[in-house]
């Protein structure tokens, strides 16, 4: 019987430990924000659309993500609200540059490898075929450094889904899901859940209106860690 409790009173301790620690039970995720240029592999006309700062993720300290968004993002109109600021990006707009640091899956439970790609934003297609696969229809495309080599190379959905999937097994395009937010108050970049089982980062990218001298920018959340309704 003594032999019992002894074994009963190490597990609690165990369990706790774990519980509390995180080691097992959950990943602890961490934002940093750099001084940092952006990746050589890059085009120069891309690297002088990017900021000079780098958003850094970190799972159980461990880099995982570095993002270095727009530096003016080019809108097609001033965003009725800051829900609305998603609403207001021209397909295929270069919404910055990401190295991603070991393999990983993208929103669609695809491979995304480890390497330097670059993000543009897409809609995602309103055919039938997508229907209930995303709560949001945003997403960031991700396209190998190489397969994007000018800042306004590409200029349509159907080559931004080709450059995309030039590697990749299937014919569907690397994507991270991005997210509106109602809210851009605090210091950003955070770390934010805002539904079970998706880790995102809430930013904050400078924007720019055609003809205009007025500083704006748009917050949204961009799903890091997370799989949609496959």
């Amino acid at each position: 019987m003594r032999n019992y409790w002894n074994s009963l009173t190490v597990f609690l301790g165990l369990f706790l430990l774990v519980q509390t620690s995180g080691v097992l039970y959950g990943a602890a995720f961490a934002v940093k924000v750099v001084d940092k240029e952006p990746p050589q592999e890059i085009d120069g006309s891309i690297r002088k659309a990017v900021q000079g700062k780098a958003v850094q993720i970190f799972e159980n300290e461990k880099p995982i993500y570095e993002f270095w968004f727009s530096a003016a993002l080019p809108l097609q109109s001033k965003p009725e609200s800051v829900g609305k600021g998603l609403d207001t990006i021209k397909q295929t707009t270069l919404l910055g540059v990401v190295a991603v640091h070991g393999d990983k899956r993208d929103y669609k439970d695809n491979d995304l490898a480890s390497g330097i790609y670059t993000i543009r934003f897409a809609m995602q297609p309103q055919d039938g075929n997508h229907l209930g696969t995303a709560e949001f229809s945003y997403f960031g495309v991700l396209i190998r450094s190489k397969n994007d080599s000018k800042l306004d190379g590409i200029s349509d959905y159907k080559a931004l889904v080709k450059a995309s999937s030039k590697e990749t097994s299937s014919d569907h395009p690397i994507v991270l899901s991005l997210r509106p937010t109602s809210s851009g108050d605090g210091n950003l970049p955070a770390l934010s859940d805002p539904v079970p089982d998706h880790k995102c980062v809430r930013v904050r990218v400078p924007a720019s209106l055609p003809g205009a001298d007025e500083k704006i920018s748009i917050v949204f959340d961009l799903v890091f860690k997370g799989i949609g309704k496959i």
